[in-house]
């Protein structure tokens, strides 16, 4: 009888043993599977980014598969599903990836874009701020010019003045901002403001069809013609098969002062 309690007794170290084993065991094969997953992630980003999505896809099935409950692998799942227009499991994607890490701001400004992208104007504007309610959010002006752009398709003119204000305090050579302050203080009328907007523009970034146009529709609103010719003949010559130089050929002499005021 003692010796087969002794026996009994020797037993349960090798039991204990054996169950941290499986443990540890068990931690390494998540660890793998993470770090594999992570491997097919990048994979998938970077056939992304490549415009070969079949093989983006291909790694990020692979990707959830491994880790299902990973935020940034059900992100870059959901862009690709938009980039593909399966419209339905982008947003099933966006919201496993929000419900996963709802302090991703990065997640909410891309959700923003995609509701707005589809209509949803009100719940995209959440999106955004919830992005922007974030005080470490790395890139709050991007998130503040897509909000502004998701009004200006609802259209909600003052609110997006408003968010590419805010845009502007924490970056003012954001492209975007500028070039849209521009075009809705042409719209309202103010054209000295319109004009600084179009000039701080000019100074940081290439010039474009769409600035050339809006450019010489301002010198015409206030009064200066040499300016005005001036951006008209640069954008004739430097994109004379753009939309806006076709816009320009439909317009009698091509006399901008002459146009609705109104900058679409």
């Amino acid at each position: 009888m003692k010796t087969m309690m002794r026996a009994a007794v020797m037993v349960f170290p090798a039991l204990l043993l054996v169950a941290c084993m499986s443990t540890a065991e068990r931690q390494a094969e998540e660890a793998r599977k993470s770090r594999l997953s992570d491997t097919h992630l990048q994979l998938g980003v970077s056939y992304m980014q490549r415009g070969q999505l079949d093989s983006a896809k291909e790694n990020l099935d692979k990707a959830v598969e491994l880790n299902p409950d990973s935020a940034q692998v059900n992100n870059m799942m959901a862009l690709l599903q938009w980039r593909l227009k399966q419209y339905v499991e982008a947003e099933r994607y966006f919201r496993n990836a929000l419900s996963l890490d709802n302090k991703n701001s990065d997640t909410w400004n891309n959700y923003g874009v995609f509701l707005c992208e589809r209509g949803q104007f009100d719940g995209a504007e959440q999106a955004f701020n919830r992005a922007l309610s974030d005080p470490l959010y790395k890139t709050p002006a991007e998130a503040n010019v897509n909000a502004g752009m998701c009004q200006m398709r609802k259209p909600a003119p003052v609110a997006a003045e408003k968010y590419f204000r805010a845009a502007l305090a924490l970056n003012p050579k954001q492209p975007r901002a500028l070039m849209e302050m521009a075009r809705l203080s042409y719209n309202g009328g103010r054209s000295i403001a319109a004009r600084a907007f179009v000039q701080k523009y000019l100074e940081i970034s290439e010039d474009n069809p769409e600035v050339l146009l809006l450019a010489a529709k301002v010198e015409a609103a206030v009064g200066n013609r040499d300016a005005e010719a001036s951006y008209l003949l640069r954008l004739r010559g430097k994109y004379p098969e753009s939309v806006e130089a076709a816009q320009l050929k439909t317009e009698k002499g091509g006399a901008t002062s002459r146009n609705s005021r109104k900058v679409p």
